[in-house]
C-alpha cells in the first residue's frame, strides 16, 4: 500500500492516458469576425473556421476568453491582457487586466474598446494575523474603462458578486450578487445593475432563490438571467430562464419549470432566445419567443456550447450525442474538432432498471470495445446530488484510463439528479445514503443480470456527494470491494458548522436543532465508520471550502486505526475539484492503481 501512496506505478500505455493534453478538445468560445467567418477556442487554443470551406485553422495559443468586435476583428483574453485579433490573426495588445479582476465583460463600439469590471483591492491577507469569526462582508469595486476616457470607479458592492454583463457601449451593466459569502449549495442571490444615466446601483430582482448567469440585451433595455424564485426548496427546484425589463416593469418566465438549464443565450437581433436543457439523460435546444411560446429547434442537433448567429440567421453551435463525438455544426455540415487521440473504441450505453420501491432510474455505462464478461464493473457516483447525468459520447474520454485498462464504468442518475422534474430532483430529501444508495446498487444487479458485471467485481468511486456516496456504501452494504472517495465527506452536522452552509442540512434533512435527531444522523457515515473493511483511497484539497479535508483525514485515521488498507493524499492550494493539470493527472494515475491493486482485470 505504501508504493501505492508514494510513487505510483503504470504500465506506460495506462500512464499515457492519464495525461490531461489527452482530454477531448472542446469549444470554450466561439464568435462571428465578418459574413462567414469564425474565430473559435478550442482547449486554450485560438482557431479561425470560415462556413464555407469548414477548416480549422490555427491561429495562436494560450487564449482564454473570446468576444465579438466589429466585421474585421474579435477580442480575446491571453496572458492576462485583451488583445485584438485580425481576420488574417495580427494581434495587438490593448489593456492588462487588472490584478485581483473577480469578473469582467468586453465590447467594442464605434469609440473603441470598453470593460466593465469587478475588482478585488484588498491587499493580501497576512498569513500570520488574527482574524475572526463571524467575518465581515467586505467590498470590491465596479469600475468601468473606456478608450478615451480610461478607467473610472463605478461602485462599492459586497464581494461575492460576479456573473457580470454589460449592454453594447457598457452604459448598463449587470451582475450577480450571493446572498451568503460562504459557498452555498443553495446559491441563492440577486441579480443587480449599474446605470450610468443616473449613477446608481440598483436592485433588479427580489426574492430569486437559487441564481445563475445573467446576460443583458445589447441596448440595455432588457436582461436574461437564470434563477429558480424558490426559498423553501432552492436546491433541488430547478432554474428557470427570465426575461426582465430594465426598469423591473415586466418580467416573463420563459421556461416553465422543470428543465436542467446548461446554457442560454439571445436569438438574432434579440427577438427570440434560445436555451439548452438537460431532460432525462439528453441535451436538448429550444428557440422561445420572448413570451416563452416555442419557434422551434434544429432538429436532433442540439447546442453544447453557446450559439453564433450568422447574418442570415443560420446558427452554428459546437453539437454531440451518445453517438457522435463533438463537432461545430455550420448549418449545413459537421466539422469535427482536431482531438490528440481516436477514441472511437469508446462507447456509452443508456440503462433503465426499476429501483425496490419501484421508481424508474436511468443511467450510462462506459466500456471499451472487445471488453471481456468478466470485466470489474466501477460504479461512477456523481456529485451534488442535485446534478444531471448526460447521455454523451464526450463522457466517456473522462474515463479512458480506466476502460482501457480493462474496466467498464457505470453513472447512475440516482433519484436527487437533476433533469429529471422537481419531485425527483426532492425524492432522496429525509433519506440520503439509503433511498439513493439503493438505486445504485439496484442497478448493479441489473447489470449483474445483463450479463454486464460480476457481482464480486465491484468497485465505486466519486467526488463531494458521490465521494459521501462511496464512503456510505462502503459503510452500509458489503457489494463494493474497492473505493476512492474524492472530497468526500461523513458527517453533516459537522460539515454544515466547520463551513457555515446551513443550506445543504436545512433543505435535505432540517433545520438546524438540538439535540441531533435521527433524521439528520440517519445517513451519516461517522456513526457506522468501524464497519468499513474495504480498500479505501481517500484524495482531498487542503483549501476545500465544500467538503473540508477534515472529514477526510477523520476517515483515513479511524480506518487504519482498525488495520483496513487506507491511504489519504492531499493537494496543497485545491479547493472543491482539482483544478491544476498536474493534480489532476495525479489523482487519475492513483485511482486506476488503486482499482488495478486491488481490483484488477
Amino acid at each position: 500500500m505504501d508504493v501505492l501512496l508514494d510513487e505510483v506505478k503504470l504500465p506506460s500505455h495506462l500512464d499515457r492516458l492519464t495525461d490531461t493534453a489527452l482530454d477531448l478538445r472542446r469549444v470554450q468560445g466561439m464568435v462571428r469576425v465578418g459574413p462567414d467567418v469564425l474565430f473559435v477556442i478550442l482547449s486554450g487554443s485560438l482557431y479561425k473556421l470560415t462556413a464555407e470551406r469548414a477548416v480549422l485553422e490555427p491561429v495562436f495559443d494560450s487564449v482564454t476568453r473570446l468576444w465579438p468586435a466589429d466585421e474585421n476583428c474579435a477580442l480575446v483574453e491571453s496572458e492576462g491582457a485583451l488583445w485584438r485579433v485580425d481576420l488574417d490573426g495580427t494581434k495587438g495588445r490593448l489593456l492588462t487586466i487588472p490584478k485581483g479582476t473577480i469578473s469582467y465583460d468586453v465590447k467594442w463600439g464605434i469609440r473603441g474598446l470598453v470593460v466593465g469590471a469587478l475588482v478585488d483591492r484588498r491587499e493580501p491577507v497576512d498569513p500570520k494575523a488574527p482574524y475572526f469569526y463571524p467575518a465581515t462582508r467586505e467590498k470590491v469595486t465596479l469600475c468601468r474603462y473606456a478608450s478615451i476616457e480610461g478607467w473610472h470607479d463605478l461602485a462599492d458592492v459586497p464581494e461575492g458578486c460576479g456573473n457580470l454583463s454589460m449592454c453594447r457601449y457598457g452604459r448598463r451593466i449587470a451582475w450577480r450578487e450571493s446572498l451568503n459569502v460562504i459557498p452555498e449549495e443553495a446559491q441563492r442571490g440577486e441579480f443587480y445593475g449599474f446605470d450610468l444615466n443616473t449613477n446608481e446601483v440598483r436592485k433588479l430582482t427580489e426574492g430569486v432563490g437559487k441564481v445563475g448567469r445573467v446576460v443583458m440585451a445589447s441596448d440595455g433595455s432588457a436582461l436574461l438571467y437564470e434563477a429558480n424564485h424558490e426559498a423553501a426548496y432552492p436546491i433541488t427546484t430547478h432554474t428557470d430562464l427570465w426575461w426582465l425589463s430594465w426598469d423591473g416593469s415586466e418580467q416573463v418566465n420563459l421556461t416553465e419549470g422543470g428543465r436542467c438549464i446548461a446554457r442560454f443565450g439571445w436569438g438574432p437581433r434579440e427577438k427570440t432566445v434560445w436555451v439548452s436543457f438537460v431532460e432525462g439523460l439528453e441535451m436538448q435546444t429550444e428557440v422561445l419567443a420572448l413570451d416563452g411560446t416555442p419557434e422551434g429547434t434544429f432538429g436532433d442537433l442540439d447546442a453544447v456550447s453557446d450559439i453564433v448567429w450568422m447574418p442570415d440567421g443560420l446558427a452554428i453551435f459546437e453539437t454531440e450525442d451518445a453517438e457522435r463525438f463533438p463537432a461545430i455544426w455550420t448549418g449545413t455540415r459537421r466539422v469535427p474538432l482536431p482531438q490528440p487521440e481516436n477514441y472511437e473504441d469508446l462507447r456509452v450505453l443508456e440503462m433503465e432498471w426499476e429501483a425496490p420501491d419501484g421508481m424508474e432510474i436511468e443511467g450510462v455505462l462506459y466500456e471499451a470495445d472487445r471488453l471481456r464478461g468478466s470485466a470489474p464493473l466501477l460504479v461512477s457516483a456523481h456529485g451534488g446530488p442535485a446534478a444531471p447525468v448526460e447521455n454523451v459520447r464526450s463522457e466517456v474520454v473522462r474515463y479512458r484510463h480506466l476502460l482501457r485498462a480493462g474496466y467498464r464504468v457505470f453513472r447512475p442518475a440516482f433519484r436527487g439528479s437533476l433533469g429529471f422534474g422537481d419531485d425527483f430532483a426532492r425524492s432522496n430529501i429525509g433519506c440520503q445514503g439509503r433511498a439513493d444508495l439503493e438505486d445504485i446498487v439496484s442497478g448493479v444487479d441489473f447489470l449483474i443480470e445483463e450479463g454486464l458485471a460480476l457481482k464480486n467485481r465491484v468497485g465505486i468511486f466519486g467526488g463531494s456527494y458521490g465521494g459521501y456516496m462511496t464512503l456510505r456504501a462502503l459503510t452500509v452494504t458489503d457489494r463494493f470491494h474497492a473505493g476512492v472517495s474524492l472530497f468526500g465527506f461523513i458527517d453533516n452536522r459537522r460539515m454544515t458548522l466547520e463551513t457555515g452552509d446551513f443550506t445543504y442540512e436545512t433543505e435535505y434533512l432540517e433545520p438546524l436543532s438540538w439535540p441531533i435527531t435521527e433524521r439528520t444522523r440517519g445517513g451519516d457515515v461517522f456513526p457506522n465508520l468501524g464497519a468499513i473493511r474495504t480498500p479505501l483511497l481517500l484524495l482531498h484539497g487542503d483549501q476545500d471550502p465544500i467538503c473540508p479535508l477534515s472529514e477526510s483525514k477523520v476517515t483515513c485515521r479511524a480506518l487504519e486505526a482498525l488495520g483496513v488498507p487506507v491511504g489519504l493524499v492531499v493537494y496543497p492550494g485545491e479547493g472543491h475539484g482539482f483544478r491544476k493539470e498536474k493534480n489532476r493527472r495525479d489523482s487519475a494515475r492513483r485511482t486506476l492503481a488503486w482499482f488495478l491493486n486491488y481490483l484488477p482485470p
